[in-house]
């Protein structure tokens, strides 16, 4: 089911940095990521909560971010999101706070992290923050949202309730078969038109299945040591 309360408005224009952050935030919500151009198309007012959020352009969000700031209204509240270039994020969020403290909408979290950056003197050094933004930031940006809107998280209602690490909300799934054709470890399978989770143990966090399901009905959960095994487990195996 998809969240209706809830939608993230993400700039990503230069190496999808803030896309994957944004990405993360919505598979926890199972909400929509849309850019500014297709957010302009859309009535905003009908969302309690808005998510900004943009790569750091000289000093500030993406100037569109900040312009459908001052189109929201003071019934809403709305989270704040960046990746920036430099160690710390400074004053880089205040021009986005202060248009949307204009409005009186209330901005009940901000998050920020590194991002690969070949702008300036970087460039000297093929880049910087490379790599960046991580799993390991995608999951603390995961973990932000927990925190700040957990009367937003929609739980999973799978087929089959054993399942530990990979679920799939079964009223969401339009049997579309996507994360089958992703799915590069055969977690999954066609049962009857609908898709179950078959080999759930070989599931490696790739997030191809997440990323394909156009309902984003999938949710995969692992603990930090949990991932660390998986490394561990699939750390001797070669392609075909």
């Amino acid at each position: 089911m998809m969240n209706q309360d809830v939608i993230i408005i993400c700039e990503s224009m230069y190496h999808g940095n803030t896309k994957k952050i944004a990405e993360g935030m919505a598979n926890e919500l199972k909400c929509k990521v849309v850019n500014c151009e297709q957010a302009k198309k859309m009535d905003l007012s009908c969302y309690k909560v808005v998510g900004l959020g943009s790569g750091i352009y000289f000093t500030s969000h993406h100037p569109k971010i900040v312009a459908l700031a001052k189109t929201l209204g003071k019934e809403q509240s709305a989270f704040i999101f960046s990746t920036r270039g430099c160690p710390v994020v400074g004053k880089y969020h205040n021009t986005l706070k202060s248009a949307l403290k204009v409005r009186g909408t209330q901005v009940i979290g901000e998050f920020s992290c590194r991002g690969y950056d070949c702008t300036g003197p970087y460039n000297l050094v093929n880049g910087g923050n490379k790599g960046k933004p991580n799993e390991s930031d995608v999951l603390r940006a995961r973990k932000f949202i927990r925190k700040i809107l957990p009367q937003c998280i929609i739980k999973n209602e799978s087929n089959d309730s054993k399942h530990k690490h990979v679920w799939i909300n079964a009223d969401s799934c339009i049997g579309c078969m996507a994360c089958i054709r992703s799915c590069p470890m055969k977690v999954y399978r066609n049962n009857e038109g609908k898709v179950a989770v078959v080999k759930e143990e070989d599931c490696v966090h790739c997030n191809k299945c997440v990323d394909a399901c156009p309902q984003g009905c999938i949710t995969i959960k692992h603990s930090m040591k949990e991932l660390i095994g998986i490394a561990k487990t699939h750390a001797g195996r070669t392609s075909l």
